[in-house]
């Protein structure tokens, strides 16, 4: 019949919904093995230093390691001679200087140089080797005994490095840089002290004068 509606259709069945997957657990080490994955390797902790050896300990370590190395063996026979060939220049340097010492010793005696004394000042670490004090009782002995000082160092090659005081006479100063000559009034021996200042060298006065 006209204006009659058409059969609605016959609803279908409804589409199926597909299952939600499951979630994925974490495997363990054991389920890894099982299903064929390599398990990961666990994380390591970060190795702590050593702590530092006891500073007693430090000497020891560095003996040994000396040791090791052959700093403990005999030294060479080239290095042995060559340091007994200085110990031997440099006695007879000192030997050499002993006799230019006793020429100007003797220079300053014949001048009449009283109180007359000779300090060694090798053990001080002091600029010169030896001091040599005398006194004069005037101006006039004064030079004569720093002329006769010049003139015996002279025969002997050396000249002073520096040469202070002469016109004035109350301290004159020789410089011969082992060896310094100090020729004073007694006035100003006693105001400036150098054996005070100076009384830990021994003093070796007979050993230039006998």
């Amino acid at each position: 019949m006209k204006g009659a509606k058409p059969a609605a259709k016959p609803a279908g069945k409804p589409a199926a919904k597909r299952p939600a997957k499951p979630a994925v657990k974490a495997r363990g080490p054991v389920e890894a093995k099982a299903a064929g994955a390599r398990p990961a390797a666990p994380r390591r902790r970060p190795a702590l230093p050593p702590p530092p050896p006891p500073a007693a300990a430090v000497g020891e370590i560095l003996s040994e390691a000396m040791a090791k190395g052959g700093h403990a063996k005999r030294v060479p026979a080239a290095t042995a001679a060559a340091e007994k060939a200085r110990l031997e220049r440099n006695r007879e340097a000192d030997a050499r200087l002993q006799m230019q010492i006793r020429r100007a010793v003797q220079a300053l005696l014949d001048k009449k140089a009283e109180k007359l004394v000779v300090l060694n000042l090798q053990e001080l670490g002091a600029f010169a080797e030896y001091f040599v004090l005398a006194s004069a009782t005037n101006e006039r002995q004064a030079q004569a005994m720093s002329d006769a000082v010049e003139m015996a160092m002279k025969a002997e090659g050396r000249r002073p490095f520096s040469h202070e005081g002469y016109n004035k006479g109350a301290w004159i100063l020789l410089d011969y840089g082992e060896v310094v000559f100090h020729l004073f009034h007694e006035e100003a021996r006693r105001f400036y002290g150098l054996e005070r200042l100076w009384g830990d060298a021994p003093e070796e006065t007979q050993a230039f004068t006998s």
